[in-house]
């Protein structure tokens, strides 16, 4: 397969599931710096196995996260390899995207031979409602499991967690995050918020522990230490922080985003409506030194973390590139 990734790491991703990893499920892809081909210059991070010619043809471009990691990549592409496929993984929810003038040009430019992988079925039911001429392939975030699996000990279920954890940064709801960890601090509950924008949650409070960076290998212990994940987010297609709680067996709270419920979770257990602190609270502290409880859930979350590990993702993401590698404008008559 004639194959190249397109883009940059992006947003506050860890290193195992991020865009490095979907590009090392496919070693002999090539691998373009995205910020690089806007300014003009083709610089290969990596060079693909098989050769690509001047204009592209049967050659696939996928532009990852091509609605943060560069809106005018589609159309870059489209000019510089004019028969090429461009396949674009689209991240943001439709609200935030259709109010993105770059990104609805981003997606304007490509063509019926196209694609777009969208991240849950609700994004793709949105897309296709706007008429996108591109083809819309739902494929799932993925995760390392091996990565963030608990600790393999006697005695694991039984262990005692008292912390509720808050990792990510991205559509979060930082005012109503602010209000909750105030409120489980005040029941003696210990909170941790993890990542760049730690210091949002302007909380003096000696059970708060804010922690911009921590390596990947802390943060699989943090949410195994974890009595639950507080997820406040205003909107999602997908989520690496509830990936990878789910991985680790970390009960994940958050609001009822469809795309978390029916993608990713399976259920609503631990959601609750927006807005409702006094629902996040609650469903917080159901976890807090109750091992038996957390261990049921735990269980549950492991299980279904399995279907979104990267290495089964490597079939679907392949299946969508040969539907449309060799469907350039040559081969269209476009």
């Amino acid at each position: 397969m004639s194959l190249s990734f397109v883009g940059h790491r992006c947003c506050d991703h860890s290193a195992s599931s991020g865009y490095d990893q979907v590009c090392a499920l496919f070693p002999e892809a090539g691998w373009l710096d995205g910020r690089r081909l806007i300014g003009g210059e083709l610089e290969w991070v990596r060079r693909p196995s098989v050769g690509l010619s001047h204009d592209g043809h049967d050659h696939v471009f996928h532009v990852f996260y091509g609605d943060c990691s560069g809106n005018e990549l589609p159309a870059v592409l489209r000019q510089r390899f004019p028969e090429a496929t461009v396949v674009c993984t689209v991240h943001q929810p439709m609200g935030r995207l259709l109010a993105d003038p770059g990104a609805v040009a981003a997606l304007s430019a490509l063509g019926p031979q196209d694609g777009v992988i969208t991240l849950c079925r609700d994004q793709a039911l949105g897309l296709a409602d706007w008429g996108l001429p591109a083809a819309v392939h739902v494929v799932p975030h993925g995760v390392w499991t091996h990565v963030f699996r608990p600790a393999a000990s006697t005695g694991h279920d039984e262990a005692i967690r008292d912390t509720v954890l808050v990792v990510g940064t991205y559509l979060r709801d930082w005012p109503s995050a602010e209000r909750i960890v105030r409120r489980l601090a005040a029941t003696g509950v210990g909170v941790v918020v993890l990542g760049a924008a730690a210091e949002r949650l302007r909380v003096d409070d000696p059970l708060v522990r804010l922690m911009p960076r921590i390596s990947e290998a802390e943060l699989a212990v943090r949410y195994d230490q974890a009595a639950a994940l507080l997820l406040p987010v205003l909107d999602a297609t997908a989520s690496n922080a509830a990936l990878e709680a789910m991985a680790a067996g970390c009960p994940v709270v958050c609001p009822g985003v469809p795309a978390l419920v029916d993608d990713y979770l399976g259920d609503d257990t631990d959601c609750y409506s927006q807005g409702d602190e006094d629902a996040a609270v609650t469903h917080a502290l159901a976890y807090v030194n109750d091992p038996d409880r957390r261990a049921a859930r735990s269980r549950v979350l492991i299980g279904r973390a399995e279907r979104f590990d990267w290495a089964a993702l490597r079939g679907p993401l392949e299946a969508v590139y040969r539907t449309h590698q060799g469907q350039g404008s040559r081969s269209t008559g476009t």
